[in-house]
């Protein structure tokens, strides 16, 4: 059996973690056994495995070696005492008997279950969670989805802890995908800051010509799946923020548009945290000159702005849902039957939420398209 002491960073607490099958699998995501959420762990960073009568450490694609004992390490084996430094992070290697040892000719079937069917990353002792059974379908499940995600940016103390938080949060609400937070550039293509990717996605050049030339969803479909990447466009002095996804099965048009939503939610959240950072690193001004030039402060959304002065659920509800369908009557051009199905409600509850709300009629776009072709 493998027995792990994880520490996130220096001066925490020790948690302990006891592996009964003979493969495990480390990182910042909720899909691993172990997880680790600390600077400098990946979703998936690394997998330790029973092999030849003793563990051996893998990385996974991509991801650099990381130090054992103070020292590079780029995968083979370890043993009780090897100190696995990834990020802040630091794992000790308390026991390391193979699985084929400690398990008796008695051992029980539930001792010998796969390790898909063990609770992820749960410390000992600790209580078990378990993902969804399906993916959400109602505007209330998605509202719920939508406040969780608010708070998540609200309370982020650093862009790759953000990254982090949501890579995670995708990953457990809208299963099974492959997800991934980060940075998008014209010059580098996609930066991810956090992924539960198995194997860093190529993108194909179709896909980075397409948000270069000014898209905000891409897609692409292969063999293993709809690969879509949604790009926030890049505030003043900021990179643009990217989600990038491997749908199987493909996503539902009301989830894909929550992800458009959320990657709005996390460009804003992204240009605030990075000016602050920046802010950190630069070195301090004067008091007067600081008075003269505040720094500049990105815009919020209506949503946002309602989110952060009031605590009244009703008032917070009203604009996201206001928000939300205005977003999605935009991008269907005013199609009301459109805008019914991505939404999941019906034609008419649709027509009355947009007087309610006083949503425009985006049906002008199309007029103006057609004007232009």
């Amino acid at each position: 059996m493998l027995t792990l002491e994880v520490r996130r960073r220096p001066g925490t607490s020790v948690e302990m973690h006891r592996i009964p099958g003979p493969s495990a699998t480390v990182g910042a995501s909720s899909g691993n056994e172990v997880v680790v959420r600390a600077r400098g762990v990946y979703g998936r960073h690394l997998r330790l495995l029973e092999k030849d009568g003793a563990y051996h450490l893998d990385l996974f694609r991509g991801i650099a070696a990381v130090q054992v004992n103070g020292r590079e390490f780029g995968g083979g084996t370890i043993v009780p005492g090897d100190r696995i430094t990834i990020g802040e992070a630091t794992i000790t290697v308390v026991d390391a008997a193979p699985v084929s040892r400690s398990l008796g000719a008695e051992a029980s079937a539930d001792s010998l279950m796969p390790m898909s069917a063990v609770p992820n990353g749960d410390p000992v002792g600790g209580p078990t969670s378990s993902a969804p059974s399906s993916l959400p379908t109602t505007e209330v499940e998605y509202r719920v989805l939508r406040l969780a995600a608010y708070r998540l940016c609200r309370e982020a103390r650093s862009a790759e802890e953000l990254a982090i938080e949501l890579t995670d949060f995708l990953d457990r609400e809208l299963p099974p995908t492959e997800w991934a937070v980060g940075e998008f550039s014209a010059a580098s293509g996609f930066r991810p800051l956090a992924s539960t990717f198995r194997e860093n996605p190529a993108l194909p050049p179709s896909m980075v010509q397409e948000i270069r030339a000014g898209e905000r969803l891409a897609r692409s479909e292969s063999v293993t799946g709809v690969l879509t990447l949604v790009v926030e466009p890049a505030s003043e002095g900021a990179g643009s923020v990217g989600i990038l996804v491997r749908e199987s099965p493909r996503l539902a048009a009301r989830a894909v548009l929550f992800v458009e939503e959320l990657c709005h939610l996390a460009g804003v959240a992204f240009t605030t945290l990075l000016g602050r950072e920046g802010e950190a690193m630069a070195s301090p001004r004067p008091a007067s000159e600081a008075a003269a030039a505040p720094a500049p402060v990105p815009e919020a959304s209506p949503a946002e702005i309602v989110l952060r002065s009031t605590d009244d659920l009703k008032k917070i509800i009203d604009t996201v849902e206001r928000e939300v369908i205005d977003r999605a009557m935009r991008r269907v051009e005013g199609n009301q039957s459109r805008g019914a199905q991505i939404l999941n409600i019906s034609r008419g509850s649709l027509i009355a939420k947009l007087k309610e709300f006083g949503v425009p009629d985006y049906r002008y776009l199309r007029r103006e398209r057609g004007r232009r072709n």
